[in-house]
């Protein structure tokens, strides 16, 4: 049975695993990640290369740039989809 999951912080170390791990079993993926490490970290905290090894990777992920913190964005993802299972990967300073 194919599962729709979501990871936040999909393009970080645990997320981006979780996302290759899920697609692997042959699940859909909706990933989260807007790439708040640039922002913290400067660009040598930049996730858009993990972000884009995915996307040439998996075969069910698919990205949104949304941050967490966006009420209206987050509730916009769960008005339009419904997921089995949900994977918070997001680090606790974007949090």
């Amino acid at each position: 049975m194919v599962r729709k999951i979501l990871v936040t912080g999909s393009s970080g170390l645990i997320g981006s695993e979780a996302v290759e791990y899920f697609d692997g079993q042959g699940h859909e993926v909706l990933g989260v990640d807007n790439n708040m490490r640039r922002d913290f970290f400067g660009a040598g905290g930049d996730t858009l290369w993990n972000l884009e090894r995915l996307k040439s990777k998996t075969k069910r992920f698919q990205h949104a740039n949304v941050d967490i913190r966006d009420r209206a964005g987050i509730e916009e993802i769960f008005r339009s989809k419904r997921f089995d299972l949900i994977v918070h990967a997001t680090s606790g300073a974007a949090s």
